[in-house]
This record gives structure tokens, C-alpha cells and sequence, in this order.
């Protein structure tokens, strides 16, 4: 099936706000108010292949030759067991128009993971803390950027998300079978991989 538009979610998707047809949006975090000066001036850790950090670096300039990145990463379910699946903005840096389960993005310099997943939470769905977040499992992996290690976690809603709409075009809770066959494509390799994780059979 297309990509839905936010004001109209596929008919096997709830609304993330459980009231209307989509959720309210919620102003981006200072920081990344202005990717031309947020993204080219933010710093992460570099990595060595057995994930201890090597050296820091702007994040646009990419990793040193041998070195990965960082990235966090959150997969939320509500009470009923389902699944937030979004969809990415068309003018998203990689796997723009992409629907996906993870929510997160880079470390930066001196976090942890579980702060990196805090702090993406807040940033793109507006929820200032997560009681019970726990890491699901952790791998490397290959993204549009090079190659990363990604940590993901998981944390069961207790209330609607306030998505960000310079990051988010759409979201809803779904049922995990649906986001492998419900036609929800093109899929982030990397949220379909934690769907298959996560949710066995």
C-alpha cells in the first residue's frame, strides 16, 4: 500500500493519540531545530570494532577510516501489545519516506546508549521520561552513513506521543505481524530486523 498521509492512517492502525486521526505535533528540541547547524556541529563517539570509544569527531565529517559510529534506538509497544510504527519525513537525511519501529539516532560525545534513547524519545515523540526502558539487544550493523553499532531498546507507553513533525509524517500502534505484511513499504532493514527479534512468530 502508499504511504499514508498523517491525517489519514491506514485502516488496520490506530491513532497514536487514541482520539484523533493522527497525533499532535510538539516543536522539535532546540538542538535540532536547524539541521544545517545542529547535524554539522554535533559531535559523537568513534568507535573501534569492539565498541570502546577511539577518538571524537563532528558527526558530518563522518567516521575515521576503521572506526563506527554509535547509535541508539527504542522499539515502543502500548499495554495491548502493539507496535508504534511511523513514517519518515520525505526530506528525512536516510530512508526518507520509510516507515519504521525504531525510534532514535546518533550518540553523542560522552553518552550512554540508554541516555541516547532518552534523549531521541523526548526529542521526536515528546515523551520526557521512560519508566521501565530496558536494552533489547545490541549489533552491528551497515546504515546509509557507514557501518554503527546499534543498541536497541524497549519501553511500553504509559501515554500518546507528541511527534514531532519535522521528524515524523505519521505514526500509530499496530500489530507487529502488520508491519512485516501489512504493506507498510518501503521498511527501515533495520526496524524490520527488530520486528523479527521481538516479536517471534
Amino acid at each position: 500500500m502508499n504511504a499514508p498521509a498523517p491525517e489519514r492512517r491506514p485502516s488496520d492502525a490506530s491513532p497514536s493519540d487514541g482520539r484523533g486521526s493522527g497525533a499532535p505535533a510538539a516543536g522539535r528540541h532546540p538542538d535540532e531545530r536547524h539541521p544545517d547547524e545542529g547535524y554539522v556541529s554535533e559531535r559523537v563517539d568513534y568507535v573501534d570494532p569492539r565498541d570502546r570509544v577511539v577518538v571524537q569527531g563532528g558527526r558530518a565529517a563522518g567516521p575515521p577510516v576503521g572506526l563506527l559510529r554509535r547509535y541508539a534506538a527504542t522499539v515502543c509497544t502500548d499495554h495491548a501489545g502493539r507496535v508504534l510504527l511511523y513514517r519518515r519525513t520525505a526530506s528525512a537525511p536516510a530512508y526518507p519516506d520509510h516507515y519504521d519501529v525504531l525510534v532514535g539516532g546518533a550518540v553523542r560525545s560522552g553518552e550512554e546508549y540508554r541516555t541516547a534513547a532518552l534523549r531521541e524519545l523526548r526529542e521526536e515523540l515528546g515523551w520526557e521520561r521512560a519508566p521501565g526502558l530496558t536494552e533489547a539487544y545490541r549489533i552491528r550493523v551497515d546504515d546509509p552513513h557507514g557501518a554503527c553499532f546499534l543498541t536497541v531498546h524497549r519501553w511500553v507507553a504509559d501515554r500518546a506521543p507528541r511527534p514531532d513533525p519535522d521528524e515524523i509524517a505519521w505514526c500509530g500502534f499496530v500489530a507487529p505481524l502488520a508491519v512485516l505484511t501489512g504493506g507498510y513499504t518501503p521498511l527501515v532493514p533495520a526496524g524490520a530486523e527488530a520486528v523479527r527479534r521481538l516479536f517471534p512468530g
